[in-house]
């Protein structure tokens, strides 16, 4: 063979080669980068599934386990159909106080809430959360719930001797008792203890400083919600809908080292008044009754008899 054409053989070989190892490695690249991005989108669908399904948590206590007498064990259906549990004990004093647990949240859930204010002659109704009666355990961390507070706010106005409703929420609880009462006027008064501002934020971690990949990862959170349960988390903001809890008055309850993930201090100035914020000292997420149960006792009584009291 001469040797220019061999040559230009091997040049052109050497070419073919060199061109097949580079797709080789961009194809490696790119299917590592696309590996990331699946395992990425992947945690991401199922962290908001868990998010989204928590089920219920049940410990089997009773209202009789915390001192509390009288109770009737009653069902009402919510907005859409589902049979949600609860206990229900008639006020001394005209005024029923809603207590919402957490998520996943059992009708369980604020005995020794429910207690302290049994002392002091309200009634009860201790419910579930949806998650308890949904087939599936889905929730959505406060849209539905709002609207299924609105029915439990139904129930409690039609039994006999009840002339105020007022809620006490904790957690996701709280979430519900703010966006239901700026729904519904009948709600009187809302202690909200612990929840967050803004599930978007909340869910993305807006607040926190993080690699573009994670941020990029974090954004998909929405869509994947909106994908599970139908709803937009834009329509899930407390502190876009609190200032149209006034002119009732709203409680807000923190733990000092919630407080600025709760973003306590915005929601407080975004609210109308009348309105309080308390921040328990030395305390995290859902400690607050241990933390200070005197001053819990104190502060959360005075506010309802302060709000629901006749001559108000």
């Amino acid at each position: 063979m001469p040797y220019l054409v061999y040559n230009d053989l091997v040049q052109r070989d050497r070419r073919y080669w060199l061109r097949l190892a580079k797709l080789t490695v961009v194809a490696l690249a790119a299917g590592l980068v696309g590996g990331i991005a699946g395992y990425g989108l992947l945690t991401s669908a199922l962290y908001i599934h868990a998010l989204t399904h928590p089920g219920c948590r049940e410990t089997g206590a009773t209202p009789a386990d915390v001192g509390i007498e009288g109770t009737q064990d009653v069902t009402y259906t919510s907005h859409d159909g589902l049979a949600l549990r609860a206990w229900y004990l008639p006020p001394q004093n005209g005024a029923v106080i809603v207590l919402l647990p957490g998520i996943n949240g059992a009708r369980d859930g604020m005995l020794r809430e429910g207690a302290i204010l049994a002392r002091h002659g309200y009634g009860l109704l201790m419910t579930e959360l949806r998650s308890c009666a949904h087939p599936e355990g889905q929730a959505t961390l406060g849209h539905r719930e709002a609207a299924d507070l609105a029915e439990a706010v139904t129930w409690a106005r039609s039994r006999p001797g009840v002339a105020h409703v007022g809620v006490l929420g904790y957690s996701l609880g709280g979430v519900i008792a703010i966006l239901g009462a700026a729904r519904d006027e009948r709600i009187e008064a809302v202690v909200a203890e612990g929840g967050f501002y803004d599930l978007t934020a909340d869910i993305t971690d807006s607040d926190r400083q993080c690699s573009i990949l994670t941020r990029l990862l974090y954004s998909t959170h929405p869509l994947f919600f909106r994908w599970e349960t139908g709803v937009d988390t834009q329509s899930i903001s407390p502190i876009r809908v609190i200032e149209q809890i006034s002119p009732r008055p709203l409680l807000l309850i923190y733990g000092e080292h919630e407080a600025d993930a709760g973003h306590a201090w915005e929601q407080y100035e975004a609210a109308g008044e009348p309105k309080a914020l308390w921040i328990v000292p030395d305390c995290g997420h859902g400690g607050y009754l241990q933390a200070a149960p005197e001053e819990w006792e104190r502060r959360v009584g005075a506010f309802f008899d302060g709000a629901l009291s006749e001559g108000r």
